[in-house]
């Protein structure tokens, strides 16, 4: 008989596993199954089981009493502790809603922009050629306003002027 493959890593994994005792009940009981078919699973089982045997004769390496507390300062310079670490922590659910208010206001602010940009360099309407005026007539024909300017300049709204104009208002001057 010649040589069997290797398990794949995902078959080794299982095993362990279920060496450990950590597999569920029916993931155990098909690996149980498995082993007692596949003598390439059952060998890799007793490789297994004789390896973490001997690691019972290593001797067991000791720690000192300080060992826990330069470790934290080690790593503690790798990755010291700061404020945007500890405020991490103080996210709340309105973090969300400040966010989108802040994407909405500066989306309103580039829209505006763009509008005003584009109003800026929109080319001017052409102007119509201008009849001559002449300012003499425009002067005849705007003298009732002109005489009564002291009049019109109390009055707020053209509006009020136009309702004043209505005959119903007061009556018929004939």
């Amino acid at each position: 008989m010649g040589k069997q493959p290797p398990l794949s890593d995902d078959e080794r994994s299982d095993l362990i596993a279920y060496l450990d005792g950590e597999l569920d009940a029916k993931s155990a009981r098909a690996l149980e199954a498995k082993l007692n078919v596949d003598p390439r699973t059952r060998t890799e089982a007793d490789t297994l089981r004789r390896t973490w045997a001997m690691l019972d004769y290593l001797p067991r390496p000791t720690t000192s009493v300080t060992f826990t507390s330069r470790t934290l300062e080690r790593v503690s310079v790798f990755r010291p502790v700061t404020a945007s670490s500890v405020l991490a922590g103080l996210r709340g659910p309105w973090a969300l809603g400040v966010g989108w208010a802040a994407v909405v206001v500066v989306a309103g602010t580039v829209g505006f922009e763009a509008v005003s940009w584009k109003m800026r360099r929109a080319p001017a309407p052409p102007v119509a050629a201008a009849k001559p005026v002449d300012v003499d007539q425009q002067l005849v024909r705007d003298l009732r306003i002109i005489e009564h300017k002291r009049l019109y300049e109390q009055v707020d709204d053209i509006n009020f002027l136009r309702k004043l104009d209505d005959p119903d208002l007061f009556g018929d001057d004939n």
